[in-house]
């Protein structure tokens, strides 16, 4: 029964996170012009969306095939590896957002100055990030850790969780702290200088312009929303990737773990693939009402009158009488 609800939760996730993510990227490139924060949302619907096309279909293949997993160990190990690669991609990804909103609000001049060009924005902002995540799933190939199947799920292949000497061991240390806490902390320390910053505008706005002007009360619904996108970015963050992590620190340090538990910590961190296009689509008011925008357009588009149909025969009727049908 757990199998098949595993199965029925996997298909879920992969239609669900390539219609969002797909949506994400319609929504962007029909837009007449694409700023910074756009383009890095469509690279992380992309890297997500690739997720949900190469990701989810093997694990679903590997559950539905229990006994009789991938007999290919290359075809494993490229799937582990391509899998892992686009996961640490996209936490890069939600770094590189939080950081280009820090730069445009704490130094709103030079960002605009910096975003002009988007060979600069791709460069800087987008690249990096598939980068990263190339890096740090490509060094096991190198010696630095491995690429097996796991003990448990024996058709997927992931990092070596049980290293047997340190230098592989010391590839989980600093995966943890350079793909968790390094950007849970650059997520929280950008919050934390926008918070400051806004209210340092919202009291010179009540200094200079008075608590009932427009330029204050503007300031004041600005740092309301950014709470409100601050508290998504951070608990989707923490809440989706920490369970998975902390298994991870439990194996580094040779304790055990309940039978199926990282099974489920991993399915979970999954999830993500979802939650990001969908806390992104509230958090960023533009991107949202845009994407409301396309999809009444959609539901109002004119469908073919009857009447047309009927005048549109009748004008034809002479020409196909003349051509004999």
């Amino acid at each position: 029964m757990a199998l098949v609800s595993i199965i029925v939760l996997l298909s879920f996730f992969c239609g669900l996170s390539f219609v969002l993510n797909a949506t994400v990227i319609f929504v962007v490139l029909s837009k007449s012009s694409i700023d910074a924060r756009e383009t890095i949302l469509m690279s992380l619907a992309v890297c997500d969306g690739l997720q949900s096309i190469i990701g989810f279909p093997n694990e679903i293949y590997g559950y539905v095939n229990k006994d009789n997993p991938f007999k290919s160990e290359s075809l494993c190990k490229t799937s582990g590896f391509v899998v892992m690669c686009l996961a640490i991609t996209a936490i890069s990804h939600l770094v590189s957002l939080c950081i280009y909103r820090y730069a445009a609000i704490v130094y709103p001049m030079e960002t605009q100055v910096f975003v002009t060009s988007p060979i600069k924005v791709t460069l800087y902002l987008v690249l990096p990030n598939w980068i990263y995540g190339l890096f740090w799933s490509i060094t096991p190939f190198l010696g630095w850790n491995e690429i097996v199947r796991e003990k448990q799920d024996t058709y997927r292949c992931s990092i070596n969780l049980y290293p047997n000497d340190q230098i592989k061991q010391s590839y989980l240390y600093a995966l943890t702290i350079f793909c968790y806490f390094l950007p849970l902390s650059i997520i929280i320390y950008c919050i934390i200088k926008v918070h400051l910053e806004l209210r340092c505008m919202l009291k010179l706005g009540k200094q200079i312009s008075g608590a009932d002007a427009s330029i204050t009360k503007a300031t004041y619904k600005l740092e309301k929303e950014h709470f409100i996108s601050v508290f998504l970015i951070v608990v989707s963050f923490f809440t989706v990737w920490t369970p998975y992590f902390i298994c991870v620190c439990f194996l580094v340090y040779g304790r055990s773990l309940p039978s199926g538990f990282l099974t489920y910590c991993a399915l979970f961190a999954k999830s993500s693939t979802i939650i990001n296009p969908i806390v992104y689509c509230i958090v960023y008011k533009e991107f949202r009402q845009t994407a409301i925008s396309k999809v009444r357009k959609l539901l109002r588009r004119p469908a073919v009158a009857p009447m047309l149909v009927s005048q549109l025969s009748t004008a034809a009727a002479p020409t196909l009488a003349l051509s004999g049908l």
